[in-house]
């Protein structure tokens, strides 16, 4: 028989992530599609507006121990799946629609939340692939781990357990990612080849907080303590000149003044949202194709001021495109509490406030789906939040 999660979540392994079980979690495998229309650019707004946090007894729910540093949401078109990594490595899975099921259901006792543990350190990154059947997670630990959702087990599939390499990022492609290192290093890894590393290069003297792909598969994105955002095309870069330690010189960049969070492309391509510690989040246009130093198309002030005790703001956009509209998602530090969505020309769309919001979601991601808005909050506290 068929086990579902809530059956196999004391079969799956912590520790150990060799010892291989059977059983095929049903909550995270990707079912048919809804009949609902999808978004376009005329709806977007309604959809937007529609948001709601009101609901505190189904919307938020404790989904881990610790201060939340990365979430993820699986890709089932009908089911709502968050995703949440923690400080001390703790990665929790949180079937909204289970949360405060009758007495006769078994999701109740743990209202639809499991945890396990994986990693041994903070988990900075998270991706499923399209398929739903497996999330990859990075963590400060040095390991990357993909969660099989078929097998319902954890594989370690990379790992450097030398301090200076602890992972900080990740783009996630299927059968191969990108990760960048605290090293300001860049490694790519091809899963077809066993965890052969394909590409791995030194491209900065600091640590790199992200790395992105643009959708062509050539231009890649890095950001972090060096204030830069640069742009580099992964075919053509040159190797670490070890005997002057000269760096390579990227195709373009652009200075924040201070250090950067994070840098996304969007959906398209056309965009690059930046979350940098001078207060902006900032936006550049067709950078993938600019040379030279960059000029940003819009410069919002934002207040990315978080302190010691919260993760940091990260802007993440939504994985569609809507009729060639494009979104992203942010935290804030307003009060009331708000999750903040802005337009890809800058303007602020929609302020999502309400009963259920009461700590500042650091990291937000939106659900992929088209036909629906959905956006997941994480906390300090451990707490997730969804609005819909």
């Amino acid at each position: 028989m068929t086990k579902t999660l809530p059956d196999i979540i004391e079969d799956l392994p912590i520790v150990s992530p060799w010892k291989k079980k059977k059983g095929s979690p049903t909550s995270v495998a990707k079912g048919p599609g809804g009949a609902s229309s999808e978004i376009t650019s005329k709806n977007l707004q309604g959809h937007l507006d529609a948001l709601s946090l009101d609901d505190s007894e189904t919307c938020v729910a404790k989904v881990t121990p610790e201060r939340i540093y990365s979430v993820a949401c699986h890709p089932s078109p009908d089911k709502i799946i968050a995703c949440a990594g923690d400080k001390q490595g703790h990665l929790g899975i949180w079937n909204v629609d289970q949360y405060g099921g009758s007495a006769n259901n078994n999701s109740s006792a743990t209202d639809g939340v499991h945890l396990f543990k994986p990693h041994r350190g903070a988990i900075s990154s998270m991706a499923w692939n399209t398929s739903g059947t497996s999330l990859l997670s990075a963590s400060y630990d040095g390991s990357v781990r993909a969660f099989d959702a078929n097998k319902g087990v954890f594989e370690e599939i990379f790992a450097t357990y030398d301090d200076d390499k602890m992972y900080k990022g990740k783009y996630e492609s299927g059968k191969c990612f990108f990760l960048s290192t605290s090293a300001g290093g860049v490694m790519h890894v091809d899963l077809r080849s066993k965890g052969k590393v394909t590409f791995d290069q030194i491209l900065s003297e600091k640590k790199i907080n992200t790395v992105s792909l643009h959708p062509d598969g050539n231009i890649m994105a890095t950001a972090g303590l060096s204030t830069q955002v640069q742009l580099w095309d992964v075919r053509k870069v040159p190797s670490f000149n070890t005997s002057n330690k000269m760096l390579p010189k990227p195709l373009a960049w652009h200075s924040a003044g201070r250090s950067i969070n994070s840098a996304f492309f969007s959906p398209s391509g056309k965009r690059l949202v930046t979350t940098t510690m001078s207060n902006t989040i900032e936006i550049l246009k067709d950078s993938h194709v600019a040379s030279g130093m960059i000029q940003p198309l819009t410069n919002i002030k934002h207040d990315n001021m978080t302190g010691r005790w919260l993760s940091t703001f990260m802007a993440r956009w939504h994985p569609c495109t809507f009729s060639g509209e494009e979104i992203f998602v942010v935290g804030s530090m307003k009060k009331p509490r708000t999750i903040e969505i802005f337009s890809d020309s800058g303007k602020l769309l929609r302020e999502i406030r309400g009963e259920a919001l009461t700590a500042v979601a650091s990291r937000c991601c939106f659900h992929p789906s088209a036909k629906e808005l959905i956006v997941v909050g994480g906390n300090s506290s451990g707490r997730v939040t969804v609005a819909r």
